[in-house]
C-alpha cells in the first residue's frame, strides 16, 4: 500500500516574523510539522506513497493539521479525531549570531499523547507497506505512547516491513535514564537506525570513535543499518552536515555539504527522508548523499517540510550552480 507509514504527533509551530523575539510578538507565522510527520511529508514530496498515523483534536486546529497533512501528499485516512483534546504547539523565535534561538513546547496532554496499543488496525495499515517509521519523541509523550510505539514496530516486523527509527531524544520530555530504558525495548525491533554523537553520549553513554560507536548499536540492538549524522553550526546562520552508515560490517561515508541557515527546524527529518529515498532508489551511499543534499536545502527554506524537487537535489550533488535560473 505505502512506501512508508509513520506513527507520531503533529505540532503547530508559531513564530513571530522578521527575527522578533517571542516577548515582542503581536502576530505569529503558523507552520505544521513534527519529526515523524516531516519524514512522511518529505518522502511524499519526492513522489513516494506515505501515510501518517496519529490522533488530533476534533476541532478547527485538528482539521487545519489534517488539511496540511493532505496538502503535503501524505494520506490522512488513518488519523483519529478526539473530542475535547488539545493540539500540541511549539513557539519559536529565530535569531542571528550571537543570540540563540528559543523554542517553547506546549504539548502535555495533547491528543497524540493519548495514543495507546489497540488504537489502530495495523494489519490493514501495514500490509504491503515497505517502511514503518517512528522515533524517540513518540515514546516520550506518555507511557501509553511508548507501549503503542512498541506495538507498531512489532506489528510492522510481523508483516514484513523494514522498520526505521530516529533516536531523537528530547530533554523536555524525559530524563536520559527513562529514555534509555524505553529505547532499549524499542531498538531490538529496528532495522534502520539514525542517531548522532550527542544523544549517543547523553542517553547511552557511548563515547567511542564514530566507527566504534555505530558498531555498538549494531552489536547491542541488532540494527541492520546504523546511520550517524554530524551537524556543524559555527554560527547561527551558517552550518554544515555529513553522515555515515554501518552496513554489513562496512563503513560508508556521505559527502559533507555546507549551507546558510534560514530555518533549521525539521532539517534532521529531511536528512532521514532523503536517506530513505536514496536507499529505496539506489543503495546506502546514494542514500547518505541524497539525504545530505536534501538536508542542506532544507536549511535554506522556511517551514518543517522541504519545498524542493528531485532534480534540484540531484543538481546540488553534481555541484551547486548559484546563477539565477531564468
Amino acid at each position: 500500500m505505502y512506501d512508508l507509514v509513520s506513527l507520531g504527533e503533529i505540532l503547530l509551530r508559531l513564530s513571530p516574523p522578521r527575527f522578533q523575539r517571542l516577548r515582542q510578538a503581536s502576530q505569529f507565522d503558523i507552520w505544521t510539522g513534527g519529526a515523524q510527520l516531516n519524514v512522511a511529508a518529505n518522502l511524499a514530496r519526492l513522489g513516494k506513497r506515505t501515510a501518517f498515523v496519529s490522533k488530533l483534536p476534533d476541532n478547527e486546529l485538528g482539521w487545519l493539521a489534517r488539511d496540511r497533512i493532505a496538502a503535503y501528499g501524505v494520506d490522512p485516512a488513518h488519523l483519529q479525531f478526539v473530542p475535547g483534546a488539545r493540539m500540541g504547539v511549539v513557539y519559536v523565535d529565530f535569531s542571528a549570531t550571537p543570540r540563540v534561538s528559543t523554542s517553547i513546547f506546549d504539548r502535555q496532554d495533547s491528543a497524540a499523547s493519548t495514543i495507546q496499543p489497540g488504537d489502530f488496525r495495523w494489519d490493514e495499515i501495514l500490509t504491503g507497506t515497505r517502511l514503518a517509521h517512528t522515533d524517540g519523541i513518540v515514546p516520550g509523550l506518555s507511557a501509553s505512547c511508548a507501549d503503542a510505539a512498541l506495538e507498531f514496530l512489532r506489528a510492522a516486523r510481523a508483516r514484513g516491513c523494514t522498520t526505521t527509527f530516529d533516536v531523537n531524544y528530547r530533554e523536555h520530555l524525559w530524563t536520559p535514564d527513562r529514555a534509555r530504558a524505553r529505547f532499549v525495548q524499542l531498538l531490538e525491533h529496528v532495522d534502520i537506525l539514525a542517531t548522532n554523537r550527542n544523544v549517543s553520549e547523553q542517553v547511552f553513554g557511548f563515547g567511542d570513535r564514530d566507527e566504534d560507536l555505530v558498531k555498538r548499536y549494531r552489536d547491542e540492538f541488532g540494527c541492520k543499518i546504523v546511520c550517524l549524522t554530524h551537524r556543524e553550526i559555527p554560527s547561527v546562520l551558517h552550518g554544515a552536515w555529513n553522515s555515515m552508515a554501518l552496513y554489513d560490517n562496512k563503513i560508508i561515508r556521505g559527502r559533507r555539504l555546507e549551507f546558510d541557515v534560514i530555518d533549521r527546524f525539521g532539517t534532521g527529518d529531511a536528512w532521514f527522508a532523503g536517506f530513505l529515498y536514496g536507499y529505496l532508489e539506489g543503495d546506502i551511499e546514494h542514500g547518505l548523499n541524497f539525504g545530505n543534499a536534501l538536508c542542506a536545502l532544507a536549511h535554506t527554506i522556511e517551514g518543517d517540510v522541504v519545498q524542493t524537487s528531485i532534480s534540484e537535489v540531484q543538481g546540488l550533488l553534481r555541484g551547486a550552480d548559484l546563477r539565477i535560473k531564468r
